[in-house]
């Protein structure tokens, strides 16, 4: 979620990166996991401070409970109509 969020609140300031881990046979490696899971009620949306008339909003708002839950009910399964992403809250220009 911390991800999605992240470029939704941002406005696109901040881009989503892809986990990559790449085995060192010869030194160790640690991991420190950070979680950041907002409540269900919660809206995602762009900040406010970062939406103005030279930069408009780029995603409508979604509710993190809803988002979550028809994730999970699609279990990432290929289902007749497309598993729900980020993009499809995107505001085209």
């Amino acid at each position: 979620m911390q991800e999605y969020a992240r470029e939704v609140w941002s406005n696109d300031k901040y881009e989503s990166v892809e986990h990559r881990v790449v085995v060192n046979t010869e030194k160790e490696r640690f991991s420190i996991p950070f979680f950041f899971f907002p409540g269900h009620h919660v809206m995602v949306k762009p900040a406010e401070e970062l939406v103005n008339e030279q930069n408009p909003a780029k995603y409508k708002p979604y509710n993190v409970g809803k988002f979550y839950a028809n994730r999970n009910r699609s279990d990432f399964n290929k289902r007749e109509v497309e598993n729900i992403q980020i993009h499809h809250f995107k505001i085209l220009d």
